[in-house]
Protein backbone atom coordinates (compact mmCIF):
# COMPACT_ATOMS: atom_id res chain seq x y z
CA UNK A 1 0.00 0.00 0.00
CA UNK A 2 1.37 3.20 -0.81
CA UNK A 3 1.46 5.99 1.63
CA UNK A 4 -0.94 8.02 -0.02
CA UNK A 5 -3.35 5.17 0.40
CA UNK A 6 -2.42 4.58 3.67
CA UNK A 7 -3.20 8.37 4.62
CA UNK A 8 -6.79 7.91 2.62
CA UNK A 9 -7.64 4.95 4.52
CA UNK A 10 -6.72 7.05 8.16
CA UNK A 11 -8.66 9.93 7.47
CA UNK A 12 -11.62 7.24 6.32
CA UNK A 13 -11.79 6.46 9.66
CA UNK A 14 -10.99 9.51 11.32
CA UNK A 15 -14.62 10.52 10.09
CA UNK A 16 -17.63 11.02 12.62
CA UNK A 17 -19.77 8.53 10.77
CA UNK A 18 -23.04 5.76 12.19
CA UNK A 19 -22.05 4.04 8.99
CA UNK A 20 -19.46 1.55 10.70
CA UNK A 21 -16.57 1.27 7.51
CA UNK A 22 -16.32 -2.86 7.38
CA UNK A 23 -14.67 -2.15 3.55
CA UNK A 24 -11.85 -0.08 5.13
CA UNK A 25 -11.13 -2.51 7.78
CA UNK A 26 -10.54 -5.50 5.34
CA UNK A 27 -8.53 -3.17 4.05
CA UNK A 28 -6.31 -2.73 6.93
CA UNK A 29 -5.87 -6.34 7.53
CA UNK A 30 -4.06 -6.67 4.37
CA UNK A 31 -1.22 -4.04 4.86
CA UNK A 32 -0.44 -4.60 8.91
CA UNK A 33 3.06 -3.30 8.28
CA UNK A 34 2.44 -0.18 6.47
CA UNK A 35 -0.60 0.95 8.75
CA UNK A 36 0.86 -0.20 12.13
CA UNK A 37 3.72 2.86 13.04
CA UNK A 38 0.58 5.10 11.82
CA UNK A 39 -2.16 3.42 14.28
CA UNK A 40 0.61 3.89 17.34
CA UNK A 41 0.38 7.73 16.61
CA UNK A 42 -3.32 7.94 16.72
CA UNK A 43 -3.35 6.29 20.02
CA UNK A 44 -0.07 8.66 21.18
CA UNK A 45 -2.24 11.27 19.87
CA UNK A 46 -4.61 10.71 22.12
CA UNK A 47 -2.46 10.18 25.11
CA UNK A 48 -0.58 13.06 24.84
CA UNK A 49 -3.74 15.48 24.21
CA UNK A 50 -6.60 13.96 24.90
CA UNK A 51 -8.43 17.26 25.36
CA UNK A 52 -7.54 18.30 21.94
CA UNK A 53 -8.35 14.96 20.50
CA UNK A 54 -11.73 15.26 21.74
CA UNK A 55 -12.33 19.31 20.48
CA UNK A 56 -11.06 18.15 17.19
CA UNK A 57 -14.07 15.70 17.02
CA UNK A 58 -11.60 12.76 15.76
CA UNK A 59 -12.55 8.81 15.46
CA UNK A 60 -9.41 7.03 13.66
CA UNK A 61 -8.60 6.14 17.64
CA UNK A 62 -11.78 3.52 18.31
CA UNK A 63 -10.32 1.82 14.74
CA UNK A 64 -6.53 2.03 15.82
CA UNK A 65 -6.91 0.12 19.14
CA UNK A 66 -9.15 -2.36 18.27
CA UNK A 67 -6.76 -3.23 14.84
CA UNK A 68 -3.79 -3.33 16.92
CA UNK A 69 -5.53 -4.95 19.36
CA UNK A 70 -6.22 -7.56 16.63
CA UNK A 71 -2.54 -7.48 14.96
CA UNK A 72 -1.37 -8.43 18.35
CA UNK A 73 1.19 -5.36 18.62
CA UNK A 74 3.10 -5.17 21.83
CA UNK A 75 4.26 -1.52 20.90
CA UNK A 76 0.43 -0.74 21.18
CA UNK A 77 0.67 -1.93 25.36
CA UNK A 78 1.90 1.08 27.26
CA UNK A 79 0.85 3.60 24.54
CA UNK A 80 -3.22 2.29 25.53
CA UNK A 81 -2.40 2.27 28.47
CA UNK A 82 -2.02 5.50 28.92
CA UNK A 83 -4.88 6.76 26.24
CA UNK A 84 -7.11 5.12 29.02
CA UNK A 85 -5.38 6.92 31.37
CA UNK A 86 -6.77 10.08 30.58
CA UNK A 87 -9.38 12.33 32.82
CA UNK A 88 -12.68 11.16 33.10
CA UNK A 89 -14.56 13.65 30.71
CA UNK A 90 -12.21 13.02 28.27
CA UNK A 91 -11.87 9.16 28.82
CA UNK A 92 -16.06 8.70 28.44
CA UNK A 93 -16.15 11.16 25.64
CA UNK A 94 -13.26 9.15 23.69
CA UNK A 95 -13.85 5.46 24.93
CA UNK A 96 -17.27 5.10 25.78
CA UNK A 97 -18.02 1.88 26.75
CA UNK A 98 -15.01 0.56 25.49
CA UNK A 99 -13.50 1.23 28.79
CA UNK A 100 -15.73 -1.99 30.12
CA UNK A 101 -16.32 -3.75 27.13
CA UNK A 102 -13.38 -4.32 25.25
CA UNK A 103 -10.29 -2.70 26.98
CA UNK A 104 -9.79 -6.11 28.88
CA UNK A 105 -8.37 -7.51 25.48
CA UNK A 106 -7.12 -4.64 24.23
CA UNK A 107 -4.59 -5.09 27.12
CA UNK A 108 -4.44 -9.09 27.14
CA UNK A 109 -3.81 -8.53 23.15
CA UNK A 110 -1.09 -6.55 23.29
CA UNK A 111 0.93 -7.45 26.59
CA UNK A 112 3.22 -9.94 25.12
CA UNK A 113 3.28 -12.17 27.89
CA UNK A 114 3.91 -9.36 30.61
CA UNK A 115 1.62 -8.37 33.08
CA UNK A 116 3.51 -6.09 34.98
CA UNK A 117 1.58 -2.90 32.70
CA UNK A 118 -1.32 -4.03 33.88
CA UNK A 119 -0.47 -4.62 37.61
CA UNK A 120 0.59 -0.96 37.69
CA UNK A 121 -2.52 -0.05 35.80
CA UNK A 122 -4.94 -1.19 38.21
CA UNK A 123 -2.70 -0.23 41.20
CA UNK A 124 -2.73 3.53 39.61
CA UNK A 125 -5.35 5.54 42.01
CA UNK A 126 -5.37 8.09 39.84
CA UNK A 127 -6.95 6.70 37.11
CA UNK A 128 -10.85 5.89 36.35
CA UNK A 129 -12.42 2.99 38.35
CA UNK A 130 -13.29 1.85 35.44
CA UNK A 131 -10.18 1.34 33.87
CA UNK A 132 -8.99 -0.15 36.67
CA UNK A 133 -11.66 -2.87 36.78
CA UNK A 134 -10.96 -3.54 33.04
CA UNK A 135 -7.28 -3.82 34.20
CA UNK A 136 -8.06 -6.60 36.79
CA UNK A 137 -10.24 -8.47 33.83
CA UNK A 138 -7.49 -8.41 31.47
CA UNK A 139 -5.35 -10.17 34.43
CA UNK A 140 -7.57 -12.63 34.76
CA UNK A 141 -7.54 -13.61 31.06
CA UNK A 142 -3.86 -13.58 31.34
CA UNK A 143 -4.69 -17.04 34.05
CA UNK A 144 -7.41 -17.88 31.75
CA UNK A 145 -5.02 -18.97 28.86
CA UNK A 146 -1.96 -19.04 31.31
CA UNK A 147 -2.22 -20.59 34.29
CA UNK A 148 1.06 -20.43 35.78
CA UNK A 149 0.17 -16.85 36.18
CA UNK A 150 -2.61 -17.46 38.53
CA UNK A 151 -0.45 -17.53 41.75
CA UNK A 152 1.28 -14.38 41.07
CA UNK A 153 -2.39 -12.81 40.35
CA UNK A 154 -3.99 -14.00 43.36
CA UNK A 155 -1.29 -12.81 45.34
CA UNK A 156 -1.64 -9.73 43.94
CA UNK A 157 -5.53 -8.98 44.38
CA UNK A 158 -4.70 -10.27 47.85
CA UNK A 159 -2.58 -7.37 48.85
CA UNK A 160 -4.70 -5.16 47.32
CA UNK A 161 -7.69 -4.90 49.83
CA UNK A 162 -6.27 -2.54 52.37
CA UNK A 163 -9.31 0.03 52.00
CA UNK A 164 -7.00 2.80 51.31
CA UNK A 165 -6.91 1.82 47.43
CA UNK A 166 -9.74 3.11 45.99
CA UNK A 167 -12.96 5.40 47.60
CA UNK A 168 -14.88 3.34 49.46
CA UNK A 169 -18.23 3.55 46.78
CA UNK A 170 -15.57 2.15 44.40
CA UNK A 171 -16.31 -0.50 41.87
CA UNK A 172 -13.21 -1.34 42.64
CA UNK A 173 -13.68 -3.39 45.49
CA UNK A 174 -16.81 -5.77 44.16
CA UNK A 175 -14.71 -5.95 40.69
CA UNK A 176 -11.53 -7.33 42.57
CA UNK A 177 -13.78 -9.52 44.69
CA UNK A 178 -15.54 -10.96 41.92
CA UNK A 179 -12.36 -11.41 39.97
CA UNK A 180 -10.79 -13.83 42.46
CA UNK A 181 -14.39 -15.70 42.40
CA UNK A 182 -13.40 -16.66 39.04
CA UNK A 183 -9.78 -17.07 39.78
CA UNK A 184 -11.46 -19.51 42.36
CA UNK A 185 -11.92 -18.01 45.49
CA UNK A 186 -10.47 -20.94 48.01
CA UNK A 187 -6.98 -19.51 48.83
CA UNK A 188 -8.33 -16.00 49.27
CA UNK A 189 -11.60 -16.59 51.61
CA UNK A 190 -9.70 -15.55 54.96
CA UNK A 191 -9.38 -11.93 52.83
CA UNK A 192 -12.48 -11.96 51.85
CA UNK A 193 -14.69 -12.60 54.58
CA UNK A 194 -12.91 -9.93 56.85
CA UNK A 195 -13.12 -7.45 53.63
CA UNK A 196 -16.89 -7.91 53.92
CA UNK A 197 -16.65 -7.85 57.74
CA UNK A 198 -14.91 -4.62 57.20
CA UNK A 199 -17.43 -3.05 54.87
CA UNK A 200 -14.72 -2.85 52.48
CA UNK A 201 -16.61 -4.29 49.71
CA UNK A 202 -20.21 -2.36 49.06
CA UNK A 203 -23.35 -4.28 49.65
CA UNK A 204 -25.39 -4.90 46.23
CA UNK A 205 -22.37 -5.30 44.11
CA UNK A 206 -21.67 -9.12 44.92
CA UNK A 207 -22.66 -10.64 48.32
CA UNK A 208 -20.25 -13.26 50.56
CA UNK A 209 -23.11 -15.36 49.51
CA UNK A 210 -21.80 -15.29 45.92
CA UNK A 211 -18.58 -15.66 47.09
CA UNK A 212 -19.30 -18.69 48.94
CA UNK A 213 -20.80 -20.45 46.03
CA UNK A 214 -18.35 -20.01 43.95
CA UNK A 215 -15.60 -21.36 46.54
CA UNK A 216 -17.67 -24.53 46.84
CA UNK A 217 -16.96 -25.57 42.98
CA UNK A 218 -13.43 -27.15 42.31
CA UNK A 219 -10.60 -25.47 41.19
CA UNK A 220 -11.16 -27.25 37.69
CA UNK A 221 -14.24 -26.26 37.48
CA UNK A 222 -13.55 -22.51 37.76
CA UNK A 223 -10.20 -22.45 35.66
CA UNK A 224 -12.65 -24.22 33.05
CA UNK A 225 -15.37 -21.80 33.52
CA UNK A 226 -13.02 -18.69 33.19
CA UNK A 227 -11.44 -20.19 30.28
CA UNK A 228 -15.06 -20.30 28.39
CA UNK A 229 -15.79 -16.67 29.54
CA UNK A 230 -12.95 -15.01 28.50
CA UNK A 231 -13.03 -16.89 25.04
CA UNK A 232 -16.73 -15.33 24.69
CA UNK A 233 -15.47 -12.11 25.34
CA UNK A 234 -12.85 -12.26 23.08
CA UNK A 235 -14.32 -12.36 19.53
CA UNK A 236 -12.07 -13.49 16.72
CA UNK A 237 -14.17 -12.07 14.05
CA UNK A 238 -12.49 -7.99 13.85
CA UNK A 239 -15.72 -6.83 12.79
CA UNK A 240 -17.82 -7.83 15.57
CA UNK A 241 -15.49 -6.79 17.29
CA UNK A 242 -15.07 -3.00 16.40
CA UNK A 243 -18.97 -2.73 14.89
CA UNK A 244 -20.99 -3.46 18.01
CA UNK A 245 -20.44 0.26 19.35
CA UNK A 246 -23.40 2.37 20.02
CA UNK A 247 -21.81 5.31 17.33
CA UNK A 248 -22.59 3.04 14.26
CA UNK A 249 -25.99 1.74 12.96
CA UNK A 250 -25.11 -2.01 12.40
CA UNK A 251 -27.11 -1.37 8.79
CA UNK A 252 -26.04 -4.45 6.59
CA UNK A 253 -24.08 -5.92 8.93
CA UNK A 254 -26.23 -6.50 12.23
CA UNK A 255 -25.74 -8.23 15.05
CA UNK A 256 -28.48 -10.68 16.28
CA UNK A 257 -31.13 -8.12 17.36
CA UNK A 258 -30.40 -9.13 21.28
CA UNK A 259 -26.98 -7.74 20.86
CA UNK A 260 -28.22 -4.59 19.16
CA UNK A 261 -26.78 -1.39 20.63
CA UNK A 262 -28.34 1.20 22.22
CA UNK A 263 -29.92 4.13 20.32
CA UNK A 264 -27.12 6.76 19.61
CA UNK A 265 -26.49 9.28 21.67
CA UNK A 266 -24.58 13.02 21.13
CA UNK A 267 -21.57 12.81 19.43
CA UNK A 268 -20.68 8.42 19.49
CA UNK A 269 -20.43 7.00 22.90
CA UNK A 270 -22.26 6.76 25.99
CA UNK A 271 -21.37 7.25 29.50
CA UNK A 272 -20.48 5.04 32.39
CA UNK A 273 -23.39 3.16 33.25
CA UNK A 274 -22.87 3.07 37.49
CA UNK A 275 -24.51 -0.35 37.38
CA UNK A 276 -23.07 -1.79 34.34
CA UNK A 277 -20.55 -3.15 35.93
CA UNK A 278 -22.13 -4.46 39.23
CA UNK A 279 -24.80 -5.98 36.84
CA UNK A 280 -21.88 -7.61 34.85
CA UNK A 281 -20.21 -8.87 38.58
CA UNK A 282 -24.23 -10.71 39.04
CA UNK A 283 -23.60 -12.14 36.05
CA UNK A 284 -20.85 -13.82 35.95
CA UNK A 285 -21.16 -15.44 39.50
CA UNK A 286 -24.64 -16.79 38.74
CA UNK A 287 -23.00 -20.18 38.11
Amino acid sequence: MSAPDVQTLLARFDQLTDTYMRDEVDQALHCQQELTPHLLKIIETVAENPLIYCLEGHNAHVYAASLLSHFCEPAAHLPLIRAFSIPEEQLVDLWGDMTTETLPTLLYRTCNGSIEAIKNLVNNREVDQYVRCAAMEALSYAVAFHPFHRDEVVRFFQGLFTGEEAARDSHFWGNLTATLCDLHPGDSMAIIRTAFAEGIVPPGFISLENVEEANKRSMEAAMDHLLTWVKARMPADIHAYISWFAEFHQQDHEQPAAKKPAPKKDKKKGSHDPQKAAKKVRKKNKR
